[in-house]
């Protein structure tokens, strides 16, 4: 299976009181159970550093296969995931979502 370039990415500010509770919830079930929903190739989990006084913000970049598969997970379980999060953390993790296309990738290698 190829990539598209296509990602979709979740933006989440965090409150500190519950940071490691947050960071062990992704870990240990969270990115595993967007895995397991067959639309994502992968991901990547980072902090997000910023100038900006934000509480600790994170992002999650997962990979997509086609358009298709982001229809699909938007229809068939979006909303699952996005309840299991609030269920947990309330407001005190507040995502925003994005998708975005890729226009170029590189790597320096041998210099």
């Amino acid at each position: 299976m190829e990539n598209s370039n296509l990602i979709y990415n979740v933006t989440v500010s965090v409150d500190e009181k519950i940071q490691s509770d947050w960071i062990s919830w992704m870990l240990n079930g969270h990115l595993r159970d967007m895995l397991s929903t067959g639309c994502f190739l992968g991901f990547t989990f980072s902090e997000l550093h910023t100038d900006a006084e934000m509480g600790p913000t994170y992002t999650v970049q997962y990979e997509l296969a086609s358009p298709a598969d982001f229809e699909r997970y938007e229809k068939e379980f979006a909303q699952q995931m996005r309840q299991k999060g609030a269920e947990v953390f309330g407001k005190k993790a507040l995502a925003y979502r994005s998708t975005m296309r890729i226009i170029a990738k590189g790597q320096l290698r041998d210099q």
